[in-house]
């Protein structure tokens, strides 16, 4: 049943007007497009100026920014101030986000300092939690790992890929339901482990919730003050927030990463004999089948 349309006088200030005028571009006249030009890259302009002050700073008339505004799905200007005022309340960071980096020297600088920022984040992890973690992980019949998104979903094949290799029987999943499906088949002899950069993930939360009815241990790895570090048994207290640089590759990829790699780091160090046959027949398959150069990372 579709929603009955709003009242006259009211305004949906969610509705996504700036994603509306982006896909109205190549249909629009050239006296349009100067309007849409300006609202789309001086948004908050826009919504300050008076109508008087509109018409000399895009250099149209006033019937005609009246008309692009019903044109976009506006009742007037008034209400396509009030609908581009909601999207940037949400999106702000990506309308007026700050100069990117014009050298390749300055994008390499910038990336790199985001990447090394990420793994200091990460190197805050009290050492009471990641030793509890290991703990866990090393006692675990099975460990699911979850992870939902598009950092998350893949962050649990790393944790298959980092454990895996020392002896540990990991099932990753990245689909909600099926989460909740392996949740329900767990015990207490089990972990689930969470990756997540929102800490409220709902399929997650599900999962963690079903699993810990029927007495599995819940790890997350989620940022703190989140619904997922309230829900766990024990969670890992990942900052994910970036530096406001909405063109560059998230940091808090690093930070997963390096907690990822503590981890599995310090599980193969107290396990030692056990990983280190595990690992010697993987090197030994690998050499003999696939390539001959020992000194390769194993398997990666």
């Amino acid at each position: 049943m579709t929603n009955a349309p709003a009242e006259t006088g009211q305004t949906d200030i969610n509705s996504d007007v700036l994603g509306r005028i982006h896909q109205m571009m190549p249909t629009l006249s050239r006296t349009q497009q100067k309007i849409a030009t300006a609202i789309i890259s001086y948004p908050r302009l826009f919504v300050e100026k008076p109508i008087e002050e509109l018409v000399p700073w895009i250099g149209v008339s006033a019937p005609t920014i009246t008309r692009f505004c019903r044109a976009a799905g506006c009742d007037g200007l008034r209400d396509m101030k009030l609908k581009v005022m909601g999207g940037m309340r949400v999106g702000a960071r990506y309308l007026e986000e700050p100069a990117p980096p014009t050298t390749f020297e300055a994008m390499r600088e910038q990336a790199a300092m985001r990447a090394q920022n990420g793994i200091v984040d990460a190197m805050r992890l009290p050492e009471d939690l990641v030793e509890k973690t290991i703990d866990r992980l090393l006692g675990a019949r099975v460990i699911y790992a979850f992870g939902s998104g598009g950092v998350s979903s893949w962050l649990i094949e790393e944790v298959q890929n980092r454990l895996f290799r020392l002896g540990m029987k990991v099932i990753p999943c990245r689909d909600g339901v099926m989460q909740s499906m392996f949740a329900s088949t767990t015990s207490r002899d089990d972990v689930v482990l969470c990756c997540s950069l929102g800490g409220n993930n709902r399929a997650e939360l599900e999962a963690m919730q079903i699993a810990q009815e029927y007495g599995a241990y819940c790890i997350a790895l989620c940022p703190p003050g989140t619904r997922m570090q309230e829900a766990a048994d024990l969670a890992l207290p990942i900052e994910t927030h970036d530096d406001g640089d909405v063109l560059g590759p998230t940091s808090a990829r690093y930070s997963m990463l390096f907690a990822i790699d503590l981890i599995s780091f310090g599980a193969a160090i107290r396990s030692r004999t056990l990983a280190a046959e595990s690992l010697r027949r993987l090197k030994q398959q690998f050499v003999s089948h696939i390539d001959p150069d020992d000194r390769r990372p194993l398997a990666d």
